[in-house]
C-alpha cells in the first residue's frame, strides 16, 4: 500500500492537485492500517520463563516428573552455597572501594579487564593447572561463548574456514552458523579423538583458498576443539597428539581455539592434563607467534550466572583483542563482577568451593558409571558403532521411563552420530542420578527389543 501511495503522489504532482490531497489522506490511512497490521502480526512472544532450560521438554532439568540428564549445569543443592559466597565477596570488595575512595569498580574498565582480577586469576590458574599463567596474556570475557564470538570477529578472516570435529559442543555449531561467509569443515575422528592424519589432508586442500587477511585478521582458518575432557566424548588428547596438533597449526597458519572449560574439573590424582596452550611454547624453534588460544570460563567451576571468562593467548593475539572495537567501545566486560571474582580468589573462597565441587561430581560420576557397568545392555557400549537412533529413543524414554538426555546428533554438524547419548552428572543428587541411570539402561533394553527381531535382541541380555 505504501508503494501504491508513492505512485499516486507522483502521478498527482504532474496531473491533478486534488489528487495530491487525496494521496496524502490515503498515505495516512495506509500508515494507520499498516501499524495495526504490524501490531497484530508481529507481536513478540515473551513467555514467562525462569531459566535457560525452561519451556523445553528435552532440556528442562527442573521438571520433577522426569530425571533429565541433558544439562551440564549445577543443581539447587549446589547453587544454594553461592549466595553466602557472593555476600562475603561483595562486602570485601565494597570495603576495598570505600577505603580507596575512587570507586573505579563502578567506572568503565580497561579493555583487557580488571588488572587485579587478571592478577589473581593468573595465580589461581597457575596453582590449579600446575603451569605458569601470565596476567598480561589474559583477556576477560563474559564467558566462553562470548570469548569465541570475540575471536571470530577479531582474528579470523571474514571468509575463513572453521574446522570442527565430527562430534563437538552443539551450541558452538549454532554460533558458527551465524557467520554465513565462513565455512564449517568437518574433521573426522578416530577412537573418539581428532584424526590428525585426515586433518592434515583437509588443511592442504583448504589453505589454497583466497582469504581476506590483514594486520588483525591474521588467520584464514580456525580449529575449534575441546582437547581436555571433550564434550561430549569425555576424551583427552594425549601429549604426543597435542604436540603434533600444535605443529600442524603452525605449518598451516591456523589458530586452534580450545574450549578449556572442564580442565579444572579433574577427578584423578594430582594435577589435570596440560592444556594445549602449554605445548605452544615460545621457546620452540618453529614458534610462529602463537597458534593456540585457551578459552576459559567460571560457569562450570563457580556458577553459570556469573558470566565471566577469559582468553589466554600469545602477545600478538592479545594485542589485537585489546584493540578490538567491541571491547574499546564499552571497556572491560562485566567489570563489576570481575571485582567480586577478585575477592573470591583473594579470600580462597573459589578454591574451597571448587574442591568441594570436584569431590561431589567425582562421587556422582562414579555412581552413574557403576550403574551403567551393572545394568547397561550388553549390546550397548560407550563406543559401539551401531545402535538405535537416539533422537527417536529419547522422547520415548522420557514418556515411558521419565528419564531424558541429549541425542548424539545434536553434537554433529552432519548429524551422523545418531546412536550416541550424552549424560550429564552435574545437576542431580547421587541417589536420583543412579536411579535414572538404572532406568535408562532398562529403557534401552526395552527399546532395542521393540525395534529389532528376537535373535538380535537376545544379544543385549
Amino acid at each position: 500500500m505504501y508503494m501504491l501511495v508513492k505512485s499516486c503522489y507522483a502521478y498527482a504532482v504532474s496531473n491533478d492537485v486534488k489528487m495530491v490531497v487525496y494521496s496524502q489522506q490515503l498515505w495516512y490511512i495506509s500508515c494507520a492500517v499498516n501499524v495495526r497490521q504490524q501490531t497484530e502480526m508481529e507481536q513478540t512472544k515473551d513467555t514467562y520463563l525462569r531459566h535457560l532450560f525452561d519451556g523445553d521438554p528435552i532440556f528442562n532439568v527442573y521438571k520433577k516428573e522426569v530425571t533429565n540428564l541433558s544439562v551440564g549445569a549445577p543443581g539447587p543443592d549446589v547453587l544454594k552455597q553461592c549466595g553466602l559466597m557472593m555476600m562475603r565477596a561483595t562486602q570485601h570488595r565494597l570495603e576495598e572501594e570505600e577505603q580507596e575512595g575512587n570507586y573505579y569498580l563502578f567506572q568503565y574498565g580497561i579493555t583487557s579487564g580488571l588488572w587485579e582480577c587478571r592478577e589473581e586469576l593468573a595465580k589461581f590458574l597457575g596453582r590449579r593447572y600446575g603451569d605458569p599463567v601470565a596476567r598480561e596474556q589474559l583477556i576477560l570475557t563474559c564467558g566462553a561463548t562470548h570469548g569465541l564470538q570475540l575471536l571470530l570477529c577479531s582474528i579470523l578472516s571474514s571468509n575463513g574456514v572453521i574446522f570442527v570435529e565430527e562430534v563437538t559442543y552443539m551450541i558452538a555449531l549454532d554460533a558458527f552458523n551465524q557467520f554465513p561467509l565462513m565455512r564449517i569443515v568437518i574433521v573426522p575422528m578416530k577412537d573418539d579423538l581428532v584424526d590428525l592424519d585426515e586433518m592434515e589432508k583437509i588443511l592442504q586442500v583448504e589453505r589454497k583458498g583466497n582469504y581476506f587477511l590483514n594486520k588483525d585478521k591474521i588467520f584464514w582458518g580456525m580449529f575449534y576443539t575441546i582437547p581436555t575432557y571433550h564434550n561430549p566424548t569425555g576424551m583427552t588428547l594425549p601429549p604426543e597428539d597435542c604436540k603434533r596438533l600444535v605443529k600442524i597449526a603452525r605449518e598451516n597458519s591456523i589458530v586452534v581455539v580450545c574450549d578449556d572449560v572442564y580442565n579444572l574439573l579433574h577427578y584423578g590424582d594430582g594435577l589435570p592434563p596440560h592444556r594445549l596452550f602449554y605445548y605452544d611454547n615460545p621457546k620452540d624453534p618453529d614458534y610462529k607467534g602463537g597458534n593456540v588460544i585457551s578459552n576459559g570460563s567460571f560457569s562450570k567451576i563457580l556458577f553459570p550466572a556469573i558470566r565471566l571468562g577469559w582468553l589466554e593467548s600469545s602477545h600478538r593475539i592479545t594485542e589485537i583483542l585489546k584493540a578490538s572495537g567491541i571491547l574499546k567501545s564499552g571497556g572491560a566486560v562485566n567489570h563489576y563482577i570481575s571485582g567480586l571474582i577478585t575477592s573470591l580468589l583473594q579470600m580462597n573462597i573459589e578454591d574451597e568451593y571448587l574442591d568441594s565441587l570436584v569431590t561431589l561430581y567425582k562421587e556422582r560420576l562414579n555412581a552413574l558409571c557403576d550403574v551403567l557397568d551393572r545394568f547397561l545392555p550388553k549390546c550397548c557400549s560407550y563406543r559401539r558403532p551401531q545402535g538405535v537412533d537416539a533422537a527417536k529413543f529419547i522422547p520415548w524414554c522420557q514418556e515411558v521411563y521419565k528419564v531424558s538426555a541429549i541425542p548424539g546428533s545434536r553434537f554433529s554438524n552432519t548429524k551422523k552420530t545418531k546412536n550416541f547419548l550424552r549424560l550429564s552428572i552435574a545437576f542431580h543428587p547421587t541417589e536420583r542420578l543412579t536411579a535414572a541411570g538404572k532406568a535408562l539402561c532398562e529403557a534401552l533394553l526395552q527399546y532395542i527389543r521393540s525395534q529389532t527381531d528376537t535373535s538380535e535382541a537376545s544379544t543385549c541380555l
